[in-house]
């Protein structure tokens, strides 16, 4: 039997998070982030990447270590084609999980940032696995701005082995999203920008996309976006 705790994870994780301040998103932000594995619906954004910068000589070495697990990446460009990926499925620790795969098609070869996230019953809050090797995990703040949402990053740890290891404020990447609907254009933008405290300005992107939803009942996910590593520390 299951306990009551575990009913309300097949809804939008972003629903239960915010709660009545969900109401505040735009009417299209709000349908955008409504996927679950209770209403079957994926979404997949088409666009383009208006700009794509990152930051100094060290924060690109940082980027291209961070680049073999596909969290984030060192290329630079500007209207690179870009794809968001978003479905919902039940990992093998019987969890109501959701993809986040950012394709970004540069003329020589595909960039990706990947991460796989949860809603934590533990923490009252959404849980982000970066990567496709989940080594990395961090805390999902999420707000409501005149319509738009904006997702901030909190407390990131690392998993080396059987450890759990806290990033220090000082050297990890803060992470902050916005994300609105455009009317007049019918199309939803975005900005994204990764800080850090000691090497400053690390990496971001702006564009929009269009959306598509899907009906989406698989019992996992595309080949290429699968986690090569699974992880249910949180």
């Amino acid at each position: 039997m299951l306990q009551s705790a575990q009913i309300p994870t097949h809804i939008s994780a972003y629903k239960r998070q915010m709660g009545a301040e969900y109401e505040k998103l735009h009417p299209e932000i709000q349908k955008r982030f409504d996927f679950s594995t209770s209403n079957n619906i994926a979404f997949i954004g088409r666009g383009v990447m208006e700009h794509i910068w990152n930051g100094n000589k060290l924060a690109v070495f940082v980027l291209k270590l961070l680049s073999k697990s596909n969290i984030l990446f060192p290329r630079t460009g500007q209207n690179i084609s870009y794809e968001i990926h978003n479905y919902p499925y039940i990992d093998d620790f019987g969890r109501e999980v959701h993809s986040m795969n950012r394709v970004f098609y540069f003329t020589d070869e595909e960039q990706r940032f990947d991460g796989t996230a949860t809603y934590s019953e533990s923490k009252q809050q959404i849980v982000e696995y970066l990567g496709l090797d989940h080594r990395m995990i961090f805390e999902m703040g999420l707000k409501a701005e005149n319509g738009a949402i904006r997702f901030t990053s909190g407390r990131q740890f690392a998993f080396l082995g059987k450890l759990k290891i806290p990033v220090p404020s000082l050297i990890r990447g803060d992470i902050e999203l916005l994300e609105w609907y455009d009317d007049e254009k019918q199309k939803f933008y975005l900005d994204l920008k990764v800080t850090s405290k000691l090497l400053g300005p690390l990496f971001g992107f702006t564009g929009w996309f269009d959306a598509e939803y899907l009906v989406f009942k698989e019992p996992t996910i595309p080949q290429k976006f699968k986690p090569i590593r699974k992880e249910n520390r949180e």
